[in-house]
C-alpha cells in the first residue's frame, strides 16, 4: 500500500493536491515539520513552512511550468534553527495528488558549508597578515643595510616569528583537509621539547601583552627524550593556548603548565576567560562548532581548532580533558605518550 511505502521512507514525503494542500504525509515529514500528523493533513504546504521560495516552486510544479524544483527553507523550532531542502516534482499518474514534496534535513551540511567559508576567509586573513609583515620587515632590513645592526636584527627576528606563524596556518589548513578526507596520519620523530615550548612561549608573549593578559609558562626543570609528530603536536597545543588568550579579557591570566617523564607529556592550560557552558562543552570538540555566546562570535574563528587538537591528541594515543564554568574560565588538560612506539609505558 502507498501509505506503508511512505512510512518506510526516512525522508519526509508529502503529497499535495492541485491547490497545494497536503493530502498525505508520512511520519518523517511530521517530525521535520515539528507538527503532529493531524496538524499537517489538509493544510496548504506554504502555511506549514512559510517560505516564499517554496510557494513559487510548488506553484510552478503544480501548474506544469516545470517538472521539478528545489527550495531551501530555514525554520526556527523552539530556538533551534533547522534548514530543510524540499524537492518538489509533479506526480505523473491519475490520482488525487498533483505533486510530491520530499523533505530532507540539511542543517548540518548548511552549518558545515558556512564554517568552511568562514575557515577559508579566516585562513586568507591569517596568511595575508604575516606575509605583509614579512615583506615590510624585509624591505626595512634591506634599507638599513649595516647602518643599524640592532634594528636589522629586530627586523630579522620579526621575519622569523612571522614565518613560523605562516607554517602553523598552512599546517592547520592541511590538517583540516586531512581530517575531512579521513587521512590524518602521524610522522613520529624525535622532538626537542624545550625548543618546542620556548617557541610556543615566544609566539604568544607579544599577543598576551597586547591584550594586557598575564601569560605564565610553568616549565619543568628538565625535559626527557620525546618522540611525536612535532608539527601536529605544536598545532594541538597552539590551538589550546591560542583559544585561552583569545577568549580571556584584558587583565586576565593564562597559565600553561608543562610536565613530562620518560613516557608522557602533560600540558595544562588554565585561563580566567569567559568559560564554556555545560551544554557547549559536549560539542566543543565537534568540527566547525562555535558556541552561541556573543563574546565568541566577536572573535574570528573557524570552529576547527579544538576538533583538530582532539584528533591529533587521540591519534598520538593521548587524552584531552576540559573543565570549565561560564564566567570563571576554562582548563584544558592534554596527555600524550612520547615513547618511540607511542605506548604509555614501555615494555619491561
Amino acid at each position: 500500500r502507498s501509505g506503508d511505502a511512505l512510512e518506510a521512507m526516512w525522508h519526509g514525503v508529502i503529497l499535495l493536491n492541485d491547490r497545494g494542500e497536503v493530502i498525505e504525509a508520512n511520519g518523517a515529514a511530521s517530525v521535520l515539520l515539528g507538527l503532529a500528523r493531524s496538524e499537517v493533513a489538509g493544510n496548504p504546504i506554504v502555511d506549514l513552512l512559510g517560505s516564499e521560495e517554496l510557494n513559487a516552486s510548488v506553484d510552478a510544479v503544480i501548474k506544469g511550468t516545470t517538472a521539478r524544483s528545489v527550495a531551501t527553507i530555514k525554520r526556527d523550532l523552539g530556538g533551534r534553527v533547522s534548514v530543510l531542502r524540499a524537492s518538489i516534482r509533479r506526480v505523473r499518474r491519475d490520482d488525487t495528488a498533483s505533486a510530491m514534496l520530499v523533505l530532507e534535513d540539511v542543517t548540518q551540511q548548511h552549518i558545515a558549508e558556512q564554517a568552511r567559508t568562514a575557515f577559508v576567509t579566516q585562513a586568507t586573513h591569517e596568511l595575508r597578515n604575516p606575509l605583509t609583515s614579512i615583506r615590510l620587515h624585509v624591505e626595512e632590513a634591506i634599507d638599513l643595510g649595516d647602518e643599524d645592526p640592532a634594528a636589522r636584527a629586530n627586523a630579522l627576528q620579526v621575519i622569523q616569528q612571522e614565518s613560523r606563524r605562516l607554517e602553523r596556518v598552512v599546517a592547520d589548513m592541511l590538517s583540516a583537509s586531512e581530517i575531512e578526507a579521513g587521512a590524518l596520519t602521524l610522522r613520529r620523530s624525535e622532538v626537542q621539547l624545550k625548543q618546542m615550548v620556548d617557541d610556543l612561549q615566544a609566539d604568544f608573549t607579544a599577543q598576551a601583552n597586547a591584550k594586557d593578559i598575564e601569560l605564565v609558562f610553568d616549565l619543568p626543570p628538565k625535559y626527557p627524550r620525546a618522540f611525536a609528530d612535532r608539527d601536529k603536536l605544536v598545532l594541538a597545543i597552539h590551538n589550546v593556548i591560542g583559544n585561552a588568550v583569545k577568549y580571556t579579557e584584558a587583565g586576565g591570566r593564562v597559565t600553561a603548565r608543562f610536565d613530562a617523564d620518560d613516557y608522557e607529556l602533560r600540558v595544562e592550560v588554565t585561563d580566567t576567560g569567559i568559560g564554556i557552558s555545560t551544554e557547549d562543552q559536549a560539542r566543543v570538540f565537534d568540527r566547525f562548532f562555535r558556541a552561541a555566546d556573543e563574546r565568541v562570535g566577536r572573535e574570528v574563528g573557524s570552529g576547527l581548532g579544538l576538533a583538530l587538537t582532539k584528533e591529533i591528541v587521540e591519534l598520538h594515543g593521548g587524552e584531552i580533558e576540559l573543565l570549565s564554568e561560564v564566567g570563571a574560565g576554562s582548563t584544558f588538560r592534554i596527555s600524550v605518550p612520547i615513547t618511540p612506539d607511542g605506548s604509555v609505558r614501555q615494555a619491561a
